[in-house]
């Protein structure tokens, strides 16, 4: 595959979402949630639409019903519809409603909406691809996704699948399977399609499901089944998996609920948003920016504005090999390697923090077991303890940006900057401790650097950050906290700051996702700030 101009212009425009979306397939934590814009796309209709068709059949003739609706939605349109079929179906067998009936009159109305649904649509999987602006760029993903949600009933995905679908080697079945109970124990070895409003396919000996949440009765009890929590394989799928939304709405009640659930549960998971864009639409980078903070900060979704033909382009980047994408980056200037250091004194909250944004790469504060003098205050430890510990957490320091050297991409979330060391040490003995942290990450004849980042530091009260470091073994006073955090203002002078003192863990992980997703990447050269350092101390 060839990175075209509109790759090339995607990647500039959006650097750290493809560099994520990149790892996340590769982690094959990726997953794609599709909606009706995906399927009118190549003429499916819309609800509206379909609920029109389907009053105009012979065996429905209610066109008198729709129009007589007025303004009511239209699944109370479709239960009017449903409703007036049945009586009529009734009335023409001449028989009592009984369960056998009625199973019988519900497969022959699954059939006039299979017919109203499929009409003008590409008849081949082959018509389908070569129709569709996008969809087949995105197969890719779908086939190495653990799962992909579509909210549509119909069968495109399937049928692309299908066609792009390589041979297996000594493997039963298809790679992939088409489930729309989320009871059911999916394979773990094949993608699974996942249709939570139902399924019905073009060709109805493929299993079509037994119930389609189209009425007004069907599409409530989805409401209430949502709200009561029984969708909770879908909240589990939005924790474990990054989603990309294509093609939906969020005008939709239940995804709206959906979404807002996981991200009060998942404060540091966030899933990407298309905003669908006509060609050549004008662009209002201010109602853009309102409409990226809102659904930032209310449903944790990242928001993507982009026309068809950049939807396809995002499918491609997320497919290309890891060479091919490394040299366009070159090519275009763009990093590929994002790094968030977290840094605070004792008790801000940074080991929480990280711990809530597990879809980044993130890199825990020690790299092996705590040492047990750090339980200690740094003041009541000896000279030789305080040489001990030194020489260990220098240690881990340098193994941690060993581990960032050797990861050339994605987006990286550090539990402490490596200057932190420097904050426990008192004024005149800065410059000595900064060389010998300098020879530890640059040994011998190696030209090795600390790995540059934007550090992001939590800050707030002492007096409330020894009031949590109380119970965890730290014995640590407010008046030494309050030192560190002025020293770690001088080591990292502007910096982004995070106020954490009154508000909730939620509140905090929030804000430094904030500083990840959104903000501007202003990475700091901490190298330089060391030997700075090394020869001036901290004045």
């Amino acid at each position: 595959m060839t990175i075209g101009p509109i790759e090339r212009a995607l990647l500039r425009a959006h650097p750290r979402a493809i560099v994520h979306l990149r790892e996340r397939h590769s982690a094959r934590a990726l997953g794609l949630v599709l909606g009706a814009g995906v399927s009118k796309a190549v003429g499916f209709p819309s609800w509206r639409e379909l609920v029109e068709r389907i009053a105009r059949t012979p065996d429905v003739r209610g066109d008198h019903l729709i129009a007589a609706a007025g303004d009511v939605s239209e699944t109370a349109k479709t239960q009017m519809l449903l409703q007036h079929y049945r009586t009529k179906r009734l009335d023409r067998l001449g028989v009592p409603a009984s369960a056998r009936t009625l199973r019988k009159i519900h497969g022959e109305w699954r059939r006039i909406v299979q017919a109203a649904l499929y009409e003008g649509t590409p008849g081949s999987a082959a018509e389908l691809a070569a129709a569709h602006p996008y969809l087949s760029s995105l197969v890719p993903v779908v086939a190495d996704s653990p799962m992909t949600i579509t909210y549509n009933f119909d069968d495109t995905v399937e049928r692309l699948l299908h066609l792009e679908e390589p041979p297996r080697e000594n493997a039963y079945g298809r790679r992939f399977e088409t489930i729309w109970d989320a009871a059911l124990q999916c394979r773990r070895d094949v993608a699974a399609i996942y249709h939570p409003n139902g399924y019905l396919p073009s060709n109805l000996l493929e299993h079509p499901s037994e119930h389609l949440v189209f009425s007004e009765d069907t599409f409530a009890d989805q409401l209430i089944e949502s709200m009561a929590g029984h969708h909770a394989s879908l909240l589990h799928h939005l924790a474990r998996t990054t989603c990309v939304f294509v093609g939906l709405s969020l005008q939709d009640e239940t995804l709206r609920h959906l979404l807002r659930q996981s991200a009060r549960i998942n404060p540091g998971q966030f899933h990407y948003y298309v905003s669908w864009r006509s060609p050549g639409q004008t662009r209002d980078p201010e109602t853009e920016k309102l409409i990226r903070d809102a659904n930032f900060d209310v449903y944790n979704l990242i928001t993507l504005f982009l026309e068809d033909g950049e939807i396809a382009a995002l499918g491609r980047l997320l497919t290309a090999s890891a060479a091919e994408f490394k040299h366009a980056a070159e090519e275009e200037g763009v990093g590929l390697r994002y790094v968030y250091y977290l840094t605070g004194a004792i008790g801000a909250g940074k080991t929480t923090a990280v711990s809530y944004l597990g879809s980044l790469l993130t890199y825990e504060e020690w790299t092996e077991p705590r040492h047990e003098l750090l339980g200690k205050p740094w003041p009541e430890l000896t000279p030789a303890q305080r040489d001990e510990v030194d020489a260990w957490i220098l240690k881990q320091f340098v193994n941690k940006n060993l581990a960032l050297i050797d990861k050339e991409t994605g987006i990286m979330v550090v539990d402490r900057p490596p200057l932190d060391p420097l904050s426990f040490t008192a004024s005149h003995e800065v410059a000595e401790k900064a060389r010998r942290m300098l020879s530890a990450f640059s040994p011998g004849l190696s030209h090795r650097r600390i790995v540059p980042g934007k550090v992001i530091m939590l800050e707030g009260l002492a007096a409330e950050f020894e009031a949590r470091v109380i119970g965890r073994h730290k014995e640590s006073d407010a008046t030494l906290i309050q030192d560190l955090q002025d020293k770690l203002r001088g080591i990292y002078p502007g910096t982004v700051g995070v106020e954490t003192s009154g508000h909730s863990v939620h509140h905090v992980v929030k804000a430094v996702a904030r500083s990840i997703h959104l903000d501007d990447y202003r990475s700091a050269d901490l190298h330089k700030r060391l030997q700075d350092i090394s020869v001036s101390g901290m004045e």
